[in-house]
């Protein structure tokens, strides 16, 4: 995922302090990193607890945003790395808040593990004023894509909001396929980074490579490709061909593979497809 450089604007108000909150899942030994930043930095894993303890190492953790540490996240990190909140709470006290929020409910009443760290996640939650969330936290900067980059995303804990409700946060149908839109963006970066290996040349003839990439995922998925192997092996028929499978009908097996149904598994016509396309540009290379 692209870097972010840009600093977001930070005004805290009276009595709120600032915190980073990191997703150790993304940063490599993160409270060794924290120390080779700052020599007494005050975080606080929100997995410390029993059951989740045993996940320290992946843990999100909660951290005072020093200038050193700021300075850092800024210049160094990746966009996936975390975000940043204001509270006016302690670090012990907004840490016992968020762990709070460690397991949620999905509409249909299973319980899963929330991504507390993670910014596509957690923005697609914050944009709505729900008192589960907002509790002890009255201002998030949160990185989240943009076209071919990111922006930074504000917002203020609406005023008046209400005590959460039930046992635990539910999320709602329209939180739940917010989630879903998150995955789905989690699956282009892993076709970008594909391609970026794979096929490095074919990405830098393209204008938009990742609005490029968008359409022929959408289109891939629609002819049943929903796997990642299968949405990685019509990317290489798109890699070693480009679009002219599709728009001047120069391979038409290849076309027909990919296009229309058969006996056959959308599995079966993808990797078949993939192998004619990987055959050809073999070929076209050695004449």
């Amino acid at each position: 995922m692209a870097f972010v450089a840009e600093r977001p604007d930070i005004e805290l108000n009276s009595g709120e302090q600032l915190y980073l909150l990191l997703d150790g899942a993304r940063i490599p030994a993160l409270e060794r990193a924290l120390f080779e930043q700052d020599p007494s930095p005050s975080y606080q894993p929100i997995y410390l607890h029993a059951p989740w303890d045993s996940l320290r190492e992946v843990s999100p953790c909660l951290v005072c945003a020093t200038p050193n540490l700021l300075d850092w996240f800024m210049q160094n990190r990746d966009a996936s790395w975390g975000y940043l909140l204001s509270s006016p709470l302690s670090l012990l006290s907004l840490a016992e808040r968020l762990r709070g929020l460690i397991e949620v409910e999905s509409p249909y009443g299973s319980r899963i593990l929330l991504k507390l760290a993670m910014p596509e996640t957690m923005w697609r939650l914050f944009m709505d004023d729900e008192p589960w969330l907002w509790q002890g936290v009255a201002q998030v900067w949160i990185p989240t894509r943009q076209g071919e980059g990111q922006v930074w995303q504000h917002k203020v804990a609406a005023p008046g909001m209400g005590s959460p409700m039930g046992e635990r946060l539910r999320l709602s149908d329209a939180q739940w396929c917010r989630l879903g839109e998150v995955s789905w963006l989690n699956t282009l970066d892993g076709i970008r980074a594909h391609m970026h290996t794979w096929f490095g040349a074919r990405m830098l003839t393209l204008p938009e490579p990742m609005a490029w990439i968008a359409h022929w995922a959408d289109y891939a998925y629609a002819q049943g490709f929903e796997s990642e192997r299968d949405l990685l092996l019509f990317f290489n028929v798109m890699g070693y061909l480009g679009s002219g499978w599709f728009d001047e009908d120069e391979h038409p097996r290849i076309k027909a593979l990919i296009t229309q149904r058969s006996p056959q598994t959308p599995s079966q016509r993808i990797e078949q497809a993939a192998e004619l396309a990987a055959a050809l540009s073999n070929k076209d290379q050695d004449a």
